[in-house]
């Protein structure tokens, strides 16, 4: 039998067909658009690698995208989600990709595998600030995101609201809901995972 040792397979590889047919004989499983061997670590090292092949090379993954590296949601969204650095504005963007215009600081984001992601304390302050629908499944994302970045939210209540940032009286006003939101047991003895820090 030949063993498959790439990190992640996708229809340039094999046709959709049969990777669909190996994930249902448990020889590979989904990662967003891709697949991998059953054998690999599912992680944010592995997720990110997904990212980065439906992303452009210097965008930041942000808001959903980040929160499924992250592995505080199932799926990643349909459109990877993104924030264009600064030297990168002003020029034409692809709609291939969902684009957020924010000031990230080195240490709201982390590496994984060379991909840069929006730590996640900084996406779950993201999500928070969204004009977006917010209910139980949102405000759980967040704790759980919280929970990673080992702060309550009565601490990132306290770090709001002084915070200029846009969003943020929407934020502070859905952090009781975050609050309440009550993590599986399993979800919450999870420590986060070892990254590297740029």
């Amino acid at each position: 039998m030949n063993t498959i040792s790439a990190p992640l397979l996708d229809a340039d590889i094999l046709p959709v067909v049969e990777l669909l047919s190996l994930c249902l004989d448990g020889h590979l499983f989904r990662v967003g658009d891709a697949f991998a061997p059953a054998d690999a670590v599912d992680g944010p090292a592995l997720r990110s690698l997904a990212f980065a092949r439906t992303a452009p090379s210097w965008a930041v993954a942000d808001r959903g995208s980040a929160a499924w590296i992250h592995g505080t949601r199932a799926m990643p969204p349909p459109v990877p989600q993104v924030c264009v650095p600064p030297h990168r504005r002003g020029g034409a963007l692809s709609s291939a990709v969902d684009t957020s215009h924010r000031v990230l600081t080195d240490d709201e984001t982390v590496v994984y595998d060379g991909v840069r992601v929006t730590g996640p304390l900084r996406t779950a302050v993201d999500l928070l600030c969204a004009a977006t629908r917010f209910g139980d499944g949102e405000a759980l994302e967040v704790r759980h995101l919280l929970l990673l970045a080992g702060v309550s939210p009565p601490e990132l209540d306290d770090r709001l609201r002084g915070s200029r940032q846009k969003g943020c009286g929407l934020a502070r006003q859905r952090l009781p809901a975050v609050a309440r939101a009550r993590l599986p047991v399993t979800a919450a003895a999870v420590v986060g995972p070892e990254v590297s820090r740029r």
